[in-house]
């Protein structure tokens, strides 16, 4: 868990952890569940030298049960696998660190012997189940790595005392740097749109060898399958792809595709950010408080910069389906994002003009007014409506690449999108409760 104080935005859960069930080589030899070492116990452990020797634990902890792990990278080598958080580090043949999320089919993994182990594939999605972690110290772990580095079901990769010491920025440089591969701040985030043009969506799907991956003790560890999450089985890794979202083409969009594709090429916040993970997470359940007949996801798996308000033909199901493309889109942070969120939700409750849309949802500048003269207030209460709207606005000038300025242009969107200082200004006269600009349709 990283909190600081003296930033706004909080805290957020960044741990770098073992599936529970992962096969640990103790002391002695033989080998436990990771989530059953306890401080004082023995593990195997050693450097990049592979001296092996028996460590005291010194630390131990995890989450306490079944828990939904965001970012679950799932490594296939041999006859197995192993389940980490995506920040976890892994020893290469090169006898370096990489982290879990820029491994890529065909890197070499090392295993206890010091034989490189090719990895088969890489996958990323959501995985129910514990997660642990152990370190042999706790503190400065050295340059050397010594005691440092454990038999993980047979690959080697770091403690949580060397996890825990990289993920410091100042860290991440000097004699310490040298224990990386070359460029590794550098690499591709699995998952990302960088990534999938390098090594194609493979890693979005799950692993082809589908059913239970059994580890070093004996115990199936790893289930990929849906219909055990539906019946509450531990264990179960839902791939990123499973949890992607299919717009039909009756669906209202927060920007054009034209302009969502211009966007689409710009940087990006990377794929497995908790931060901007936890800003949407939020909001969308913040929101079906106050609109539960509503039915919010996040399709944070697809790249795609935009959002998408609907109604389900034959079931009458309102909508509203968020991009990870768009939340993890730089300009934009919570509040804007808020904006974003509100807006979709005017399409649904906007009322006139509609533009003859056949669910009846409003158009595209009635939309970004009602978002923010209604919808944002009846959400954000008291003091908190102007703090959300504000900085909402300046983002969304930023977003757009236009002035954070009132000033309406001319001209009239019709019920399409209007253009970037229209909507700005129309944010701008929905917060004062004053009429929508023209150009807003």
């Amino acid at each position: 868990m990283i909190f600081d104080l003296e930033h706004p935005d909080g805290c957020y859960c960044s741990c770098s952890c073992l599936a529970f069930g992962t096969p640990i080589q103790t002391g002695d030899g033989s080998y436990k569940a990771v989530e059953e070492f306890r401080v004082g116990d023995t593990v195997f452990a050693c450097g990049p030298s592979l001296s092996w020797k028996p460590v005291r634990v010194e630390f131990s902890n995890g989450t306490p049960g079944v828990a939904v792990q965001r970012y679950t990278v799932l490594v296939v080598y041999k006859d197995t696998l192993i389940a980490v958080t995506s920040d976890h580090l892994l020893l290469m043949s090169d006898r370096k660190l990489k982290r879990a999320d820029r491994l890529a089919p065909g890197d070499e993994l090392l295993d206890i012997q010091g034989v490189p182990t090719p990895i088969k594939s890489v996958h990323i999605g959501e995985m129910h189940a514990g997660f642990h972690h152990i370190a042999t110290s706790v503190g400065d772990p050295g340059p050397s790595l010594d005691s440092h580095l454990l038999n993980t079901n047979g690959i080697i990769s770091a403690d949580y005392g060397v996890q825990l010491y990289y993920r410091e920025p100042q860290n991440r440089t000097g004699s310490f740097a040298s224990n990386f591969v070359d460029s590794h701040e550098d690499l591709p985030v699995v998952g990302s749109s960088e990534y999938l043009a390098r090594y194609s969506d493979k890693c979005l799907k799950g692993p082809e060898q589908v059913g239970s991956f059994v580890g070093a003790t004996g115990d199936p560890y790893v289930k990929v399958s849906l219909a055990n999450l539906k019946a509450q089985e531990s264990g179960v890794f839902v791939p990123a792809e499973a949890t992607q979202i299919e717009v039909p083409p009756h669906a209202r969009a927060f920007i054009s595709q034209q302009d969502a594709q211009a966007r689409a090429a710009l940087p990006k916040r990377r794929f497995n950010d908790p931060q901007s993970r936890a800003w949407i997470e939020y909001l969308l359940e913040h929101h079906a408080h106050f609109y539960d007949e509503v039915h919010f996801t996040l399709d944070w798996a697809s790249n795609e910069v935009n959002a998408y308000a609907w109604v389900e033909h034959g079931t009458g199901q309102r909508r509203v389906d968020i991009k990870g493309g768009l939340v993890r889109d730089l300009a934009l942070q919570l509040e804007g994002i808020a904006l974003v969120v509100a807006h979709e939700l005017g399409h649904h409750y906007g009322g006139d003009p509609t533009g003859g849309h056949p669910d009846g949802l409003s158009c595209e500048g009635q939309s970004d007014y009602a978002g923010v003269a209604w919808i944002m207030r009846k959400v954000w209460f008291g003091n908190q409506y102007p703090k959300t709207v504000r900085p909402g606005i300046a983002q969304m000038a930023d977003f757009f690449g236009v002035p954070d300025d009132p000033t309406a242009p001319g001209g009239n969107a019709g019920c399409s999108h209007p253009a970037g200082g229209c909507r700005i200004a129309t944010y701008y006269r929905a917060a004062a409760l004053t009429d929508k600009p023209g150009c807003a349709g």
